[in-house]
């Protein structure tokens, strides 16, 4: 019987931007876990024995090449030349129906040669949050990796405490980072045009027709542009992300490695979810601005072969670009299709209640439904001070009149654009104890519901009201 196979594209760029690597594998694994949204979607024909194959890094079942990938980038801050896949392999690319190729890449495969003193392993912990996090932003529409299986064993991992070891399949289109361009610059001409012809060819074959400077400015301005959208919808959605280095981000704008991240329960501007992060680089409201820093260090790795104009030219257009895509997810999260010179104001005012009464950011939303209707005390529960919000809702609903729509078609809007459920940090605590002690069901259930958010999702009810104090403003660790 012929194996299962996949390909390996990366051998096409020079040898020392990888090496080839076998994973260690974790005795006596089983599968916890596989997305069949996601199987369905790449047309994947794989069956469970070899998804565990592959996930617990035995491949025996299906042939590949897994190789880890060399880049470097800046950590808070500060440039590190001695990165790459620590602890993660590329296993190599799934084709689906249309030829579309989707990178699976293992992570908690063990060391690797840039595992520098790390064990290269994960733990079930990380995994799981990583799992829920992506499925979580697909179900939200935010670019994201995705998750396909995760796989545990009895073995045992030293972290801060002794905990199970587990491993990922990350699925995406690319892994290139910023940090492979950072690299590739460093190594100089061949290197880098290397990486802008693989990049095009892969991701914009309709840009081969452009001469190697354009074309290296062209990803370079659609990086920018993917980026600033990116950190918009993260930001209204209340999403932190936490370790914004420049080897976490895609070329693709893809929302790419998973660590200490939260969504908001109250909304707090100046949230910081990573508690490592002690000078609140990455909180939640640096977020672009730090992003534009970001693609500043991005620019400077195709400054030998573009011209400077062009880069000044998308990096000007960053903060428009984001500006621009904020307010219109803003505008679509309170049931507003048309725009008017007033909205901004309307955000922002909006934002500073929220902020100043620490009202439910979720949960806002989703109940602006009910106001002015016989359900509104749950709506006025949630705020402390009603009043408070008295001058705002009027200007909401003058607003709403120049929408020139009916009450019920705005109501609808609400509860189609706003989540009832969000990944809250306790609950995926909660998922991950469960887990932990061998019961899988709140892990599957929960993927269910956060890939199709939008949902009423009247099962969950109990995870629809405001977290308890000790429930909320959770702030974790990079520990994986």
């Amino acid at each position: 019987m012929l194996k299962s196979h996949l390909l390996q594209d990366f051998t096409q760029l020079p040898a020392d931007f990888y090496r080839h690597q076998l994973p260690e594998p974790q005795p006596h694994a089983q599968l916890i876990i596989q997305n069949n949204q996601l199987l369905s979607q790449l047309n994947c024909t794989l069956n469970a024995t070899e998804l565990l194959d592959l996930t617990a890094g035995t491949l025996q079942q299906v042939d590949c090449q897994p190789l880890a990938q060399k880049y470097v980038g800046h950590q808070f801050g500060y440039y590190n030349p001695d990165l790459g896949d620590g602890r993660g392999l590329l296993l190599g690319q799934w084709h689906d129906k249309n030829d579309q190729a989707w990178d699976f890449h293992l992570k908690g495969a063990g060391r690797t040669p840039y595992s520098r003193q790390g064990d290269g392993r994960a733990v079930l912990r990380s995994c799981i949050r990583e799992f829920l996090a992506s499925e979580a932003l697909y179900g939200l529409g935010i670019p994201t990796t995705r998750a396909l299986t995760i796989a545990t064993s009895s073995e045992k991992v030293k972290r801060e405490m002794l905990e199970p070891r587990a491993s990922l399949i990350r699925v995406t289109p690319s892994h290139i980072r910023f940090g492979h361009f950072q690299w590739a610059a460093n190594q100089g001409e061949k290197h880098f045009k290397a990486l802008v012809a693989f990049v095009i060819q892969k991701h914009f074959p309709q840009w081969q027709i452009h001469p190697f400077q354009h074309q290296a400015w062209l990803i370079f301005d659609q990086a920018c542009q993917n980026t600033a959208k990116l950190l918009a919808q993260w930001k209204s959605f209340g999403f932190n992300h936490g370790v914004m280095n420049t080897d976490n981000m895609s070329i693709l704008g893809e929302t790419f490695d998973f660590g200490p991240y939260a969504f908001l329960d109250d909304y707090q501007a100046d949230f910081i979810c990573n508690h490592s992060d002690y000078e609140g680089r990455y909180g939640y409201n640096q977020q672009a601005n730090i992003g534009l820093w970001n693609c500043k260090i991005l620019a400077g790795s195709f400054a030998d072969w573009v011209d400077n104009g062009l880069l000044e030219q998308s990096l000007q257009a960053f903060v428009d670009n984001y500006y621009q895509h904020y307010r219109q997810q803003m505008l679509h999260r309170l049931g507003l299709d048309t725009t008017q010179s007033t909205d901004m104001t309307l955000i922002i005012e909006l934002l500073e209640r929220l902020n100043r009464y620490a009202i439910d950011y979720s949960l806002f939303f989703r109940r602006l439904a009910l106001w002015q209707t016989e359900s509104e005390f749950s709506f006025f529960h949630l705020l402390p001070e009603p009043e408070a919000f008295s001058d705002w809702l009027n200007s909401l609903e003058k607003r709403i009149q120049q929408e020139q729509i009916t009450d019920s078609v705005w109501r609808q809007r609400i509860q189609q654009r706003n989540p009832s459920v969000i990944l809250r940090n306790y609950i995926a605590q909660d998922i991950i104890i469960a887990a932990e002690h061998g019961n899988t069901e709140p892990l599957h259930h929960w993927l269910k519901a956060l890939q199709s958010p939008f949902k009423a999702h009247r099962a969950l009810s109990k995870y629809q009201q405001p977290p308890l104090a000790h429930q909320k403003g959770f702030q974790l660790s990079c520990s994986s």
